[in-house]
């Protein structure tokens, strides 16, 4: 969480994962804004790979293999896929 003031609008998220071990929150003091939140969250993080997605983002079936197979390469060290906007026939 990037410090927001709606935080009882996402409690009832963190409740129902709060005792799950595959996740955990970052709940920042102040509003510092999503790139700082995302630092702070790759920052915490403890995994070999970090995927990093907005809420409102699909990901096809296969997305996570096919970057997974990219970073075995030592020499990437970032990958992303290609961003298509769900409704590009329908606005400019």
């Amino acid at each position: 969480d990037d410090g927001s003031a709606n935080r009882d609008v996402v409690a009832p998220v963190h409740r129902i994962y709060a005792s799950d071990p595959r996740f955990s929150f970052i709940l920042l003091a102040n509003n510092v804004g999503k790139r700082k939140a995302q630092i702070a969250a790759i920052r915490s993080s403890s995994g070999d790979l970090v995927l990093n997605v907005d809420s409102d983002t699909i990901l096809a079936a296969d997305v996570v293999t096919k970057l997974v197979l990219k970073m075995h390469d030592p020499g990437i060290g970032a990958a992303m896929g290609q961003l298509i906007a769900s409704n590009r026939n329908q606005t400019w």
